[in-house]
């Protein structure tokens, strides 16, 4: 329909009324909205799109397309009735349209194509499949369902809000807009036509929930899937905290499989994309062999890619951990700042950059500009968990600790099952001891040490908590626990802890010195 009109352009109210007359208008426009969300990403697929939607019109770019019944010959040549089989019952506007169109084919035979004005040949573009940057890739699919029209608009909202906030993912291209399927078994297909390595589809459920699912396209092995409740009128939920909790975890799940991927191959066998999983993946591990296994993977991966920004913000991230775990001096952490606002100013839409510049401005006691770089980084990217992580700890280093304690179960919420989930939960100890609660300071703590035993910081927040609370046999106990843990632990390490307000570090410390006396 789009090619027989002389521009190649049709309105969309044109369009409503020829293949959807019969119905409401409110549902012919819907159902023209998800077929050109259907079609948009089969067709516009490489180079200029061959599908040109706009607020009012749908277009078909001619310069990319040969239309047989736009060229006299072949009109005079050919004897096939146009469009032989289509018909759309119940559909008059159709019927017309159709009947006009044949009726002037026919004209056209009969004076030799005179009718219809002969256009250039020209041979079709050859399709150049899209350059592939090695990073993993994303489709969101809708199930196409007969719902209620609020539980349907409800969540098209939050598909919106997924496509919207995973395109400004750095490391997680999104492919397409969101397209309509007609079925589970829909799946697998859609996922060789995008040629994409995962897939997150959204349906309504009968019972007024929406789910939320990610999947392996290749396999339509699901990953993860999440139900929403939408209220009894689809108002009462929030649909940017479904898509932002959505988004935080599939990114650990992507992570997670990527890794798994390439978890166990030999270091030669990888690609530099496959290194940089393989980095991540050991700088997980938080041990002194893994940042180094890591290093390795991140040099080679510099030797293939030295001006990637993924390889950057690694590179930046794993020196930025040694830096903390050794103790860095200060011009060491200037040095690394510097390098971190060089990568910044690569791609200043990248928020684990932002985020980066606002830890080591906390680490040099830059309060006030570690938590305005840390808000942009959650500007940026309102999913990542880290970073509001990172910022209540920022809040309460300030003498805080209240809005500390709000962000940290905000990033809890958004990655319940994050590997550095010890970190949130040393974050909320710390805010218990400074606002005097120590009972929760203590739950919190043993919280952060079932995830991780070795997490000097959650030792000493308990023994402090224990202290202040007058438990001197159960502080004693938890001095003993962090001297098995780590058995060359130094008070004075307490030292670096980033207060803007000093006392804090000596009450901690001579917390745990006045133990270690009665012990």
């Amino acid at each position: 329909m789009l090619a027989t009109s002389k521009s190649g352009e049709r309105s969309r109210r044109w369009l409503q009324e020829r293949i959807w007359g019969s119905r409401e208008r409110a549902n012919s426009q819907a159902s023209l909205r998800r077929e050109l969300s259907n079609l948009r990403p089969l067709v516009n697929v490489a180079g200029e799109p061959l599908l040109i939607i706009a607020h009012e019109t749908v277009a078909l770019n001619l310069d990319r397309v040969v239309v047989d019944v736009r060229n006299p010959r072949r009109i005079a040549e050919s004897r096939d009735e146009f469009l032989e089989g289509i018909d759309i019952a119940w559909e008059e506007g159709f019927e017309d349209w159709l009947r006009e169109e044949r009726q002037a084919i026919e004209s056209a035979r009969e004076t030799d194509g005179d009718a219809l004005p002969a256009l250039p040949e020209k041979p079709l573009p050859a399709e150049v499949a899209p350059p592939s940057d090695g990073r993993p890739t994303l489709s969101i699919l809708v199930h196409d369902q007969d719902m209620p029209p609020d539980r349907v608009a409800t969540l098209d909202r939050i598909v919106d809000l997924l496509a919207e906030r995973i395109a400004a993912l750095r490391w997680l291209p999104l492919v397409g807009v969101p397209a309509r399927i007609d079925g589970p078994e829909a799946l697998l297909r859609m996922g060789k036509t995008l040629g994409v390595e995962y897939l997150l589809h959204c349906q309504l459920n009968p019972d007024g929930t929406a789910t939320v699912a990610l999947s392996q396209a290749a396999s339509a092995r699901l990953l993860w899937s999440s139900r929403h409740d939408l209220g009894n009128d689809g108002e009462s939920c929030d649909p940017a905290q479904i898509a932002n909790d959505s988004i935080a975890v599939l990114s650990v799940r992507i992570e997670a499989d990527q890794a798994e991927r390439v978890r166990d191959r030999p270091a030669e066998q990888l690609n530099p994309d496959e290194l940089l999983w393989r980095a991540r993946w050991h700088m997980r591990r938080l041990t002194r062999r893994d940042a180094d296994e890591a290093d390795r993977m991140l040099a080679r991966a510099a030797q293939a890619r030295p001006d990637a920004i993924e390889v950057l913000v690694e590179q930046a991230r794993a020196d930025a951990l040694r830096c903390w775990a050794m103790g860095a001096p200060v011009p060491e952490l200037e040095g690394l700042r510097r390098r971190a606002v060089l990568v910044r100013d690569i791609d200043p839409y990248d928020a684990r950059a932002w985020l980066l510049l606002g830890i080591l401005d906390l680490w040099l006691g830059q309060h006030e500009s570690a938590a305005a770089l840390m808000h942009e980084s959650i500007r940026l990217e309102p999913s990542l968990a880290s970073a509001y992580g990172h910022l209540g700890g920022c809040y309460s280093f300030s003498g805080y600790p209240g809005d500390g304690v709000q962000m940290v179960r905000n990033a809890l919420r958004l990655a319940p099952v994050d590997t550095h989930s010890f970190h949130q939960f040393g974050q909320l100890a710390l805010a218990g001891v400074m606002l005097g609660d120590h009972r929760q300071a203590v739950i919190d703590a043993n919280q952060a040490l079932a995830r991780r035993a070795g997490y000097a910081q959650a030792h000493v927040y308990k023994i402090a908590a224990l202290d202040m609370a007058g438990d001197l046999d159960g502080a004693c106990r938890a001095l003993a626990v962090l001297r098995r843990a780590k058995p060359a632990f130094d008070p004075a390490l307490i030292e670096r802890l980033p207060f803007r307000d000093h006392e804090w570090n000596a009450r901690l410390r001579s917390a745990v010195e006045r133990i270690a006396a009665a012990a």
